[in-house]
C-alpha cells in the first residue's frame, strides 16, 4: 500500500469515527440552551436561605444586653465541608432552648448544602473559645490566644 492510500484510509476512518461520536453525544443535550437546568440559580437560592437563617440566629443572640458573662453560653455554628463547625456564637441562657433549635437546624442544612454541591474547604479545626466577656453590653467570645497577650 502506498503512503497516499494509507493517508486516505486513515482520514476516512477518522472522519467516520468523529461523525458517529458527535451524533451519540448530542442526543442527550437539550435542543435549546434555555432548557438546561440552572443549578447555579438553585445553589444561590439555597445559599440565601442559609444566610437568612444565620441572620435570624445572630439577631436573636444579640437581642439581650450582656451585663453578666455567667448568663451567657456559646455554641458551635455552621458546618465546614471537611467536618466540624465553621465558628462559634455567644447566646443568652434565657434563650437557650429557642436558639439551640435554630442553630442545630442551621448546622444540618449547611451540612446538607455542602454535600449537595460537593463543596470543599480547608480542614483547619476551629477551636472553641475559652469563654465569654461582656463589652459595652455585647457578649464577646474570648480566645485563649487573646488572653495570653
Amino acid at each position: 500500500m502506498t503512503k497516499t492510500a494509507i493517508l486516505i484510509l486513515a482520514s476516512a476512518l477518522t472522519f467516520t469515527a468523529c461523525k458517529s461520536r458527535q451524533n451519540a453525544d448530542t442526543a442527550n443535550l437539550p435542543k435549546d440552551i434555555s432548557l438546561k437546568p440552572d443549578n447555579n440559580l438553585i445553589q444561590q437560592q439555597d445559599r440565601e436561605e442559609l444566610s437568612l437563617m444565620l441572620k435570624e440566629i445572630e439577631t436573636l443572640a444579640t437581642s439581650k444586653t450582656c451585663s453578666d458573662a455567667s448568663e451567657w453560653k456559646f455554641a458551635a455554628i455552621g458546618a465546614k465541608p471537611c467536618g466540624g463547625p465553621s465558628s462559634y456564637i455567644a447566646y443568652p441562657l434565657a434563650l437557650e432552648k429557642e436558639i439551640l433549635e435554630k442553630i442545630n437546624l442551621f448546622n444540618r442544612k449547611q451540612s446538607t448544602f455542602n454535600t449537595k454541591y460537593q463543596l470543599m474547604s480547608d480542614c483547619r479545626m476551629v477551636m472553641p473559645p475559652a469563654g465569654i466577656k461582656c463589652v459595652d453590653g455585647k457578649a464577646v467570645l474570648i480566645s485563649e490566644v487573646a488572653e495570653v497577650q
